[in-house]
């Protein structure tokens, strides 16, 4: 895991573990011409994380490293503005 997955993770993780959650989803939204903001949610609330470029490659990264896992796609039908609404959960160790 890079040096940048491991804070993305520990920032997540201890976003989880106070609001006593295992639970988060990511997604993003079109805002205009090449701006592409993402929203990483907690219990309905969107959370903010030192970096401001989070992006599916750093989940990605976190689920082959069995940091996290997946428990939900959503679908278009599901979704309002946003793209590729994911459910994750984090991993039991």
């Amino acid at each position: 895991m890079s040096k940048r997955t491991d804070i993305i993770f520990s920032e997540i993780h201890s976003k989880l573990v106070a609001l006593n959650c295992t639970e988060f989803e990511y997604y993003w939204e079109i805002w205009g011409v090449m701006w592409y903001p993402w929203f990483i949610e907690i219990d309905g609330k969107s959370e903010n994380f030192s970096f401001n470029d989070l992006t599916q490659k750093d989940l990605e990264e976190l689920i082959k490293d069995e940091k996290i896992e997946i428990i939900k796609i959503y679908s278009k039908d599901e979704m309002n503005d946003e793209f590729d609404r994911k459910r994750y959960r984090i991993k039991s160790r």
